[in-house]
């Protein structure tokens, strides 16, 4: 349905609970919805941290979801896999390293990853964003990319980024992964400090979309994809993480705590690390850091 930019549409059903459908092994093994209407962080609340949020418990019953009435909800104290937490508003979100992640509009969401071995893979935040990107593109029609370690962007702009946590022992590690997804956000409803550098689906659709609904289908691309990813490795996936790099083959800086590294970005290798080519053919392996295009830094300091 199309939309005029500049007004967002409030639904009473903001999530759209009846299109949200993550999969057989989601269901079959959690089925348990947490739909929040604000609450600091979907990450925290997921993993039994922070406040009780005001939403609705649902399950899945085999036929389809069952909503509790609005109510108070503690902290889940148990998170089990498949475990759905989804907020309208966060307030105190979080990406990697502790930074603060900007609620402009859109799905806020984290999920208990059922087990299974390509969850412990090193790579496997990495592989999370590129499936992200698969879907984005493939069935919603965005030019999306993936931008080392997990950050989404479309037209070089950023629309979303992915956190995973881990806990616990090996044998029984509990994986938390976190989704946050600008989805109704108009041209100016960014803070001055994300003008230009962010963008939504409705700004490059014209569309509105539920979050259920894209929230859904990202989470049945995963599940669908781990069989593959713990079976094959990356090999099947090489091609599309070439093409949809978005650092690949350009120039960045990378800041690794005080230090600064350049180079040329030539990949991603199967642990998730990104690799350096320095100006002396020296190559070097991250496995963590912030990156930027050095022409994206040349051009800003040319328009202060």
């Amino acid at each position: 349905m199309k939309r005029r930019p500049g007004k967002t549409k409030v639904h009473r059903d903001w999530f759209g609970l009846a299109g949200f459908r993550p999969g057989p092994r989601f269901l079959r093994e959690g089925g348990r919805l947490y739909l929040l209407e604000s609450v600091g962080s979907t990450n925290d609340f997921l993993r039994g941290r922070g406040k009780p949020a005001e939403g609705r418990f649902c399950s899945w019953d085999g036929w389809g979801w069952r909503a509790e009435e609005l109510r108070s909800l503690p902290p889940v104290a148990a998170p089990q896999p498949g475990t759905v937490v989804v907020a309208h508003r966060q307030t105190a979100g979080r990406g990697r390293q502790g930074r603060s992640w900007r609620d402009c509009g859109g799905l806020h969401l984290s999920v208990v990853v059922p087990p299974h071995r390509a969850a412990l893979e090193r790579g496997f935040s990495v592989w999370l964003g590129l499936i992200t990107v698969l879907v984005l593109r493939e069935e919603f029609q965005l030019d999306a990319r993936l931008k080392w370690p997990n950050d989404i962007m479309v037209r070089g702009r950023k629309i979303g980024g992915i956190l995973l946590q881990r806990s616990g022992p090996v044998h029984d590690r509990l994986v938390v992964a976190g989704l946050g997804l600008n989805l109704d956000t108009v041209p100016d409803g960014f803070p001055a400090a994300l003008q230009g550098a962010a963008t939504s689906y409705a700004i490059e659709t014209g569309q509105e979309i539920l979050a259920g609904e894209i929230g859904g289908r990202l989470i049945a691309r995963v599940e669908a994809e781990l069989d593959c990813f713990e079976a094959e490795g990356w090999g099947p996936y090489r091609p599309a993480l070439s093409l949809l790099d978005s650092l690949l083959g350009h120039d960045v800086r990378l800041a690794v705590g005080e230090q600064l590294h350049t180079g040329r970005a030539v990949g991603i290798d199967d642990g998730g690390r990104l690799i350096l080519e320095a100006a002396d053919g020296g190559i070097a392996i991250f496995h963590a850091g912030d990156v930027h295009l050095l022409a994206a830094l040349d051009g800003a300091k040319e328009t202060e």
